[in-house]
């Protein structure tokens, strides 16, 4: 058994010592000495409330009602409210961050190190205080800056306990996609997806205005006419309830994008309730604008289940467009089902899986979509692999992450927890973002997509951090993905 030896206070002070001691500490969190035969002794440093410089409308409580007269940060309630924790380490590399809190109710807490957000973690309800992992990160050796923010507020910090971690296992990735049927396009972009993440990452816009492409537009004004490789659309319109076959023109520009300019597409599906909508009908992919119950899809012979297959198969005939000109697609059906505001996860895990499962059987066996690789949205809770609807449907991982105005992050920490949750068996891509991402090695998201008009805002998106972004060797934009000399075909460009 390994017993974690605790310095309290003196963390900070010995590892920066160039005495025996500060020597002795390193050996110790680098795992190099023993204790005694059988017994190692990995150091933890905690830095209490105390020691935390307040931002915001933060406060120190010095005799927190808990009984235990510890002193404890509070006022996290407005963004921007946050303490500071000056923490140093004797060695760069990876460390757990644990922090002793107390809320009344679960509570999204975001963390950054030197300004670099690395995710926003689902702390629980506790009984007064209680001790609960953020997770790895990674620091340099000697002085950094651990803040501690607000999402969803009203939470109390007591102090932070940060311990050597090891390095997270190596990705294991399927060389193939996981329709054994996937057309000689799909297994080429496929091929190039795999062969890239960890390397690169692919630059990604969402358009909602397919038809003038403003999004577009900007990046190149920006970018020195620099272009996303992946361009993201939404089938939203060509939804049933809608009742517009022709849609928004949302495929021809899918087509268009791939064939004539060489680009990826990805699509997702805002899919207007099959029936029950409230007005106006365009908002009733939301939970509270449809009566419609998904979890009534297990009786094959309701209402509900013969109205979401006239769904499924209608949107099937528009994907047909792009598998018979040998378009790949990177699908993302029912999105941030987790949530819940979506009526596709409103009634929980099964239902939303059941439902996913039932549209990728329809696709490949009815449809012979071959054209698709299958992304599924996931969280990084700990409850996200309950929604997963399972290896042999889904070929990559994306999240949804959205920094607050004025921040940034390489979501490093949410990047090596999708990574724990699913085996890292998949690739893992930020299926959508706000601000851009800070891009580099240590969380390579496969690709990133802005979306829509994030991408003008320049309270998230500065002119100069989006040319900056898109000058990046690492980031692959729609010109460097012509270039690349070893590119496959992967789709029907015109030659």
């Amino acid at each position: 058994m390994c017993k974690i030896r605790n310095i309290q206070g003196t963390g900070v002070r010995t590892a920066a010592s160039p005495s025996p001691p500060g020597l002795l500490l390193l050996l110790l969190a680098i795992g190099l000495l023993a204790a005694s035969p059988g017994i190692c002794t990995p150091v933890a440093w905690t830095w209490t409330a105390e020691e935390a410089s307040l931002i915001g409308q933060t406060r120190l409580a010095r005799e927190f009602p808990d009984g235990t007269g510890r002193s404890v940060v509070t006022g996290f309630v407005q963004p921007g409210d946050a303490l500071d924790f000056s923490v140093r380490v004797p060695a760069a590399g990876h460390y757990l961050l644990e922090l002793t809190y107390a809320c009344d109710a679960d509570k999204r807490i975001p963390v950054f190190v030197d300004g670099n957000l690395q995710g926003s973690r689902l702390f629980p309800q506790t009984d007064g205080f209680g001790t609960h992992p953020f997770g790895r990160v990674i620091l340099p050796a000697g002085a950094s800056t651990l803040r501690i923010g607000t999402d969803w507020g009203y939470a109390d910090i007591a102090s932070i306990r940060l311990s050597p971690a090891t390095p997270p296992a190596a990705f294991q990735l399927a060389g193939m996609p996981v329709n054994p049927r996937a057309s000689p396009e799909a297994r080429a972009l496929h091929a190039l997806l795999v062969r890239e993440f960890g390397r690169r990452t692919f630059a990604g816009q969402h358009d909602s205005g397919p038809q003038d492409m403003a999004r577009i537009g900007h990046i190149a004004r920006l970018t020195r006419n620099a272009a996303p490789a992946i361009l993201g659309l939404d089938l939203l319109y060509y939804s049933g309830a809608w009742n517009h076959p022709e849609g928004d023109g949302a495929v021809e520009k899918a087509l268009q994008w791939s064939r004539d300019r060489g680009g990826i597409v990805t699509l997702s599906w805002h899919w207007l309730s099959p029936f029950g909508a409230a007005e106006p009908v365009w908002s009733s992919f939301s939970t509270g604008k449809t009566t419609f119950d998904v979890g009534r899809l297990a009786d094959e012979t309701s209402a509900e289940y013969f109205a979401a297959i006239r769904d499924i198969d209608r949107i099937a005939e528009k994907l047909k467009v792009l598998r018979d000109a040998r378009v790949p697609v990177l699908w993302r059906p029912l999105h941030e089902a987790e949530g819940g505001w979506f009526w596709w996860g409103a009634r929980g895990p099964e239902a939303a899986k059941r439902l996913y499962r039932l549209m990728y059987d329809r696709f490949t066996r009815l449809h012979d979509l071959d054209n698709l690789l299958w992304v599924w949205t996931s969280t990084d809770d700990p409850g996200a692999p309950d929604w997963y609807p399972g290896d042999d449907v889904v070929d990559i991982i994306a999240t949804d992450l959205y920094a607050p105005a004025g921040t940034r992050g390489d979501f490093f920490t949410v990047f090596d927890r999708l990574r724990e949750l699913y085996g890292g068996r998949k690739p893992l891509a930020l299926g959508e973002c706000g601000p851009l991402p800070i891009v580099g090695t240590q969380a390579p998201w496969l690709w990133f997509l802005v979306w829509d008009d994030y991408i003008t805002r320049t309270d998230a998106n500065p002119a100069a951090t989006v040319a900056r972004t898109w000058a990046l060797p690492r980031v692959i934009t729609l010109e460097r993905l012509g270039a690349l000399p070893d590119r496959p075909s992967i789709a029907g460009e015109k030659h």
